[in-house]
């Protein structure tokens, strides 16, 4: 069941957050598991067998990498094997099932918490779980397993000592809940409806390629962004502190800035778990920069299976060690030429997310570049005219700007009255968000008209 849902939203989350509440703290985590479970069984119930199986080997692999210390060549081979049946399995699973309800979501980030808690084990970060119900709520923490954010078994296992939930969490969840629905279900939804209007025109001018790549780019960041914030509010209230996802990296004057704002803890997931793994922590420039392009080929893999998304992570990770190497500093002092510069180049890689192949996103490139059908036609001009304060009103709210004004606003005495009505905001956006998600389409239409 899907965060996002209605049914989950208005039905399922304030049942869990009752009994949550209700229950003796020393049942809460084991009712936090089986609730996991449940809702990841949710109309494809064949897949907890496979997710079970997950756990229970992470587990196992676990103890024997603990039992084998010592034996570092022997507790390798372990960890390489685990490493690669793991990331096999969930690569055939991914290619060999369509997307409807038995697709199993959530199967790349409980890979990757299960591969990164194993490595910490090899690399004496943490000691292996011997409680079985605290690693198998570490890696089926529901919450998590639609988009992340990820939270290291470390950290976990910290906040397992911590006090349970307050109502002053409660508070601040569900506000930070409804804040990230509002932002998948308002602002991401709208931003796929341009996306596929904008896809079905048939014609692709210079104006039309741009709009469309700005929408996806646009749809693609608050749909990450509202999945992670629910998330970030959903274990707030149940007691768990998870790390910030993304930071507004719209208008930033590198692709060096841009991605430390992206995806924050799956890059960091990738740099301690893969790249420092094999290329150690005291690396020559050339492994370091071997290493960066080989990490982000390889996140651009668990993007997405098709050789567009290994191309993507390819070309981000040649351009991160130009910057490095090159231009890094150039870019630094001319902050207006590195705003154009990321914000063009970053379109440009964007095309490989949603073109279904090179060729498709090859024309894509052309008519970006004004070699298409021509530099805008009606359509183009139509769309332009109906979405373009729409797509600004997105860009804004995607960089610094917008969250530097909203910081100040709060710091001032108005700003502080004003905190008086944030109950009455939240009920607001979720009123919204419970509307895009009965009329879809229908309502995001509207929003676009009003």
């Amino acid at each position: 069941m899907y965060l996002s849902s209605f049914t989950f939203t208005v039905a399922v989350l304030p049942v869990l957050l009752l009994c949550y509440y209700l229950i003796p703290d020393k049942g809460k985590r084991v009712f936090l598991l089986i609730t996991g479970l449940l809702l990841y069984g949710w109309g494809s119930p064949v897949w907890v067998l496979y997710l079970a199986a997950c756990v229970m080997y992470d587990y196992g692999t676990g103890l024997l990498l603990e039992k084998w210390q010592e034996k570092r060549k022997l507790s390798a081979c372990v960890l390489a094997f685990s490493a690669i049946m793991q990331a096999s399995a969930m690569a055939w699973i991914r290619s060999s099932v369509s997307g409807d309800l038995m697709f199993p979501f959530g199967i790349a980030i409980y890979t990757l918490l299960g591969l990164g808690y194993l490595i910490g084990i090899y690399r004496r970060r943490h000691t292996a779980e011997v409680n079985f119900a605290k690693l198998a709520l570490y890696l089926t923490f529901f919450p998590v397993l639609y988009a992340g954010p990820l939270l290291s078994f470390l950290e976990y296992k910290e906040q397992l000592e911590e006090k349970p939930a307050t109502i002053e969490d409660l508070s601040e969840g569900l506000s930070l809940f409804i804040r990230g629905l509002a932002e998948k279900v308002v602002l991401a939804d709208t931003f796929g409806y341009i996306f596929r209007e904008l896809r079905q025109t048939g014609q692709l001018s210079m104006l039309t390629a741009w709009l469309t790549t700005i929408a996806f780019s646009m749809y693609l960041y608050f749909e990450l962004l509202g999945y992670s914030e629910m998330a970030r509010g959903l274990g707030r209230a149940f007691g768990f502190s998870l790390p910030k996802n993304f930071s507004q990296p719209f208008f930033t004057s590198s692709i060096t800035t841009f991605m430390q704002s992206w995806n924050i803890t799956l890059v960091l997931w990738f740099q301690t778990n893969f790249r420092y793994f094999l290329f150690g922590e005291h690396q020559s420039k050339l492994r370091k920069y071997i290493g960066m392009i080989l990490m982000w080929t390889l996140i651009g893999g668990w993007y997405g299976l098709r050789p567009q998304f290994a191309l993507w992570g390819l070309t981000i990770g040649l351009l991160l060690t130009a910057e490095q190497l090159l231009f890094g500093p150039a870019l630094k002092k001319r902050y207006v030429v590195g705003l154009f510069y990321t914000a063009i180049v970053l379109q440009f890689a964007w095309v490989l997310f949603f073109a279904d192949n090179l060729a498709e996103a090859g024309a894509i490139w052309a008519s970006m570049l004004g070699f298409g059908e021509g530099i805008a036609d009606r359509n183009g001009l139509y769309f332009f005219t109906s979405y373009i304060a729409v797509l600004l009103i997105g860009l804004y709210i995607a960089t610094d700007l917008f969250r530097n004004i909203s910081e100040r606003i709060t710091d001032t005495k108005f700003g502080r009255r004003m905190m008086i009505i944030r109950p009455a905001v939240n009920v607001l956006l979720l009123l919204l968000s419970l509307a895009s998600m009965l009329y879809g389409e229908r309502m995001q239409s509207l929003w676009l008209r009003l």
